[in-house]
């Protein structure tokens, strides 16, 4: 077992993790969920993985993406069990974008409605910074296809947005 696995069985190691990481699944977790009450349980959804040992990589450097992907991946779940989905409260994606650019809740609203495939590659790229390559291999995919789902989802949501720069 790594050293950093073996920190996260004692109280002040897992807590240290979750304080670290926490911003970054609820963030993941909300941009998919789409209110504050099940993107809290979401997030903690994907911490519980962590603290019944579901949670294994080799390198401390995929802590993030390894959290990224499992809180995308148990999102999609929950998301594909429901038969309906939840409505986007003004004020939740307040708290998720701030005072941001003027079209920004356009911009936002624009992309929880792309398809799953636009959605991930656009929160992975635009939100979270990642670089097409990493995206690849987070979502196991090829980089082209990847770079051809940004293409697409550029294009979808020039259309969705009605001439708006995202």
């Amino acid at each position: 077992m790594p050293e950093s696995e073996s920190l996260l069985r004692t109280d002040e190691g897992f807590e240290a993790f979750y304080t670290r990481h926490y911003k970054l699944v609820y963030r993941t977790c909300f941009s998919y969920m789409k209110n504050t009450a099940d993107a809290e349980d979401c997030t903690e959804d994907v911490f519980v993985k962590v603290l019944t040992g579901q949670y294994s990589f080799e390198d401390e450097n995929h802590e993030k993406a390894w959290l990224t992907v499992t809180a995308m991946n148990l999102c999609k779940d929950k998301l594909r069990h429901w038969t309906h989905r939840q409505v986007v409260s003004l004020d939740d994606c307040a708290e998720l974008v701030g005072d941001g650019a003027p079209h920004i809740d356009e911009t936002l609203d624009a992309v929880l409605k792309l398809p799953p495939k636009y959605k991930d590659v656009i929160y992975l790229h635009y939100y979270m910074g990642y670089k097409t390559d990493r995206i690849a291999e987070m979502l196991e995919k090829p980089p082209s296809t990847v770079r051809n789902h940004l293409r697409e989802a550029r294009e979808l949501l020039r259309k969705l947005l009605g001439g708006i720069q995202p």
